[in-house]
């Protein structure tokens, strides 16, 4: 299977916001950053603007997403993990900080897991053992619908699939908590560009984000035998509705030591709703600075 990454390195705009590595703290080792389900490589300019100057940021296209080969059927979690650490031997690093979020977290996790001495630190976004309740329904919904229907005729793989809209307004319900809309930052602005992502969905990435939400209804993301020897945070927004603040502090205990904080004023959307923060809280952890300082967490 093809796949390919990017490297970002120092030079980027820090932008507004953006906190300076602490003395004494240097981070050294590239971040490997592997977001979610719908994204692809490009999806995280704001985070990269504000890492890259103080470490490089690895983002990449693995199998089954942007401009990767297709993933087999039969391949998993396991197959994505031995390709990030595929990644690594190629590029030459023998030890990245890696940063999973969502999709990326069980990803992530593996890596450390299995490898522990490639990782020098380990942050998971968004994390949960099993995706539960309205969320299950939907991304069942959404993968018998996609495989269930094909291009008409005169349509190609390549066009909007129809009945986007439908598929937009309840994606968009269930990443982002509307009922709290009033208290999480950027709620409107984020679910404008959610929806009018979704609606730009071909068939092609259709047939793609099923393979995807199969893949998350696996009953064991999270698999057994935890992490040791890692230092890890494990982190959302305190209005996260995918994956709930209890199911990230259930990731969080069965990491050594590891870390769990909670974003203020923020939900699964959190690197759009607080981009800055979330840099800051990447970059403060990175640099083994304190995270009870921050004024825009909720530490536990």
């Amino acid at each position: 299977m093809g796949y390919t990454c990017r490297i970002v390195r120092a030079g980027a705009d820090t932008g507004p916001g953006a906190e300076e590595t602490r003395p004494g703290h240097p981070v050294t080792e590239p971040l490997l950053l592997l977001g979610g389900a719908l994204q692809d490589m490009y999806a995280w300019p704001r985070l990269e603007r504000r890492i890259a100057p103080h470490t490089p940021v690895i983002l990449a296209d693995l199998p089954g997403s942007g401009s990767a080969d297709d993933l087999p059927e039969e391949a998993g979690w396991d197959t994505l993990a031995a390709a990030v650490l595929h990644l690594l031997d190629a590029l030459g690093l023998p030890r990245v900080n890696v940063l999973g979020a969502s999709y990326g977290a069980p990803i992530a996790y593996r890596v450390a897991q299995h490898c522990p001495q490639r990782v020098s630190r380990l942050l998971l976004a968004g994390a949960t053992h099993r995706v539960t309740g309205r969320m299950r329904a939907f991304l069942r919904e959404a993968v018998g619908h996609i495989e269930g229907t094909a291009p008409g005729p005169g349509e190609s793989l390549d066009d909007p699939c129809p009945g986007n809209g439908q598929y937009a307004d309840r994606l968009v319900r269930y990443l982002v908590n509307t009922d709290e809309h009033q208290r999480v930052r950027q709620s409107a602005a984020v679910q404008r560009l959610l929806r009018k992502q979704a609606l730009r969905t071909t068939w092609r990435q259709a047939r793609r984000h099923a393979a995807c939400h199969r893949r998350v209804l696996d009953p064991f993301l999270i698999p057994k035998g935890g992490i040791t020897g890692v230092p890890a945070l494990v982190f959302t927004g305190e209005h996260d509705i995918t994956t709930s603040p209890r199911q990230n502090r259930d990731v969080a205990r069965t990491i050594a030591g590891s870390t769990l904080v909670l974003l203020k004023e923020a939900d699964h959307m959190a690197h759009l709703e607080r981009d800055a923060e979330y840099a800051r809280l990447v970059l403060r952890f990175l640099s083994d600075g304190p995270l009870g300082d921050l004024d825009f967490v909720h530490t536990a």
